[in-house]
């Protein structure tokens, strides 16, 4: 088969994720991917998940499992977005009836760490979807090596998440600079040692101010802030998200996401794509992507005076700041564009429907 016509070939996809009631970076990946041909022409979505309520989540996931047998039955390939924990053990019914119905299997690895896959999920769960995956996506190698090194024989390839490319707003009211922190506001994610950063980083500039967009834990970040008489600074935004959410992310300066444990979160990677400096922690996939001083800043996770010292490292340098700005647009834009993405996401899709992967490996090698 040439590759014109493994690039003809058009199988139908089945698309399994939390849906757009699911707020957090699979639903900003599923909602890009949607916006393309590939997604147009070969894929349709089932949701599974609806975080409103505690019943809005039972619900979503009965009725995922009730259509799911209907759109299995008219497509090739199941495309399975999934974390650890709740997220992987809630999708393996449907994983076992497509395999079942001998579908091929695309199991998409979205989890916040290691530990949250291999260790807090029962063993007996990740082994048989990772076993049994025709292909297993990894978003960094840094996570393939992981996924590797506790499924040998899994069938694991790097597909980095897509990022739209954006034009960098022109800074106002630099005078009052903004800190942006996007994602859910949770322990895991370092809200709370930003919040204590901040207070650090108010003694030298007390005309700065921390937006937090993002749902979660909201009345805690309102406490602590009260606590550390810093509230009037403190902006939470709650979730954010499509046009809204880029209108915050050009309001904005500077990112700062301080996460004790990552996958490859979007929230940085859009903030590059917005042309912010970015200040993040070296966990996870982090390190596959950031290079310390070129195309953003490191701090220690958990530790409020390290982030506040890069907080203020980039607020007493502009010209660094616009360097590294400049540097983690650059990165996103040659690795992560919606483009690049897409594309090797297509001749994925065509090689396990109707070619071998000595094939498809060429060609990807080509794209």
């Amino acid at each position: 088969m040439t590759n014109q016509s493994i690039l003809k070939s058009n199988p139908r996809v089945l698309v399994v994720t939390p849906g757009h009631q699911g707020r957090g970076g699979i639903d900003s990946v599923v909602r890009l991917h949607q916006s393309t041909d590939v997604w147009r022409s070969m894929c349709n979505m089932l949701a599974t998940y609806d975080d409103r309520s505690t019943l809005r989540k039972i619900w979503a996931a009965l009725k995922g499992y009730v259509v799911a047998p209907f759109k299995i039955v008219q497509v090739q390939i199941i495309h399975f977005h999934l974390a650890g924990e709740i997220s992987l053990l809630r999708k393996l019914p449907i994983i076992a009836l497509a395999l079942a119905l001998r579908r091929r299997i695309v199991i998409h690895i979205h989890a916040s760490g290691e530990e949250s896959l291999f260790v807090r999920t029962p063993q007996w769960a990740w082994r048989f979807v990772l076993e049994n995956a025709d292909r297993v996506l990894a978003l960094s190698p840094t996570w393939a090596q992981v996924i590797e090194r506790y499924v040998p024989n899994a069938k694991v390839e790097v597909l980095p998440n897509p990022v739209k490319a954006f034009s960098p707003a022109p800074l106002t009211d630099t005078h009052q600079p903004r800190i942006l922190y996007v994602g859910k506001l949770e322990i895991r994610k370092g809200f709370t040692a930003l919040i204590d950063a901040a207070a650090i980083v108010l003694l030298e500039f007390p005309q700065a101010e921390f937006w937090f967009a993002g749902h979660g834990d909201l009345e805690s970040a309102r406490k602590q802030s009260e606590r550390l008489g810093i509230q009037s600074q403190v902006r939470l935004l709650g979730w954010r998200s499509g046009k809204d959410l880029e209108m915050v992310y050009d309001q904005a300066h500077l990112f700062c996401l301080p996460s004790h444990n990552e996958g490859v979160p979007m929230s940085m990677l859009e903030a590059m794509s917005h042309g912010l400096p970015v200040i993040c922690t070296r966990v996870g996939g982090i390190p596959d992507i950031v290079r310390e001083g070129e195309n953003a800043l490191y701090a220690e996770p958990g530790n409020p005076h390290s982030i506040a010292d890069a907080l203020l490292r980039l607020m007493r340098a502009p010209l660094l700041a616009e360097s590294i700005a400049y540097e983690g647009r650059q990165t996103v834009l040659e690795n992560f564009s919606l483009e690049i993405v897409e594309k090797r996401l297509g001749i994925l899709y065509r090689e396990l429907a109707s070619v071998s992967k000595e094939t498809v490996s060429k060609v990807l090698h080509e794209v």
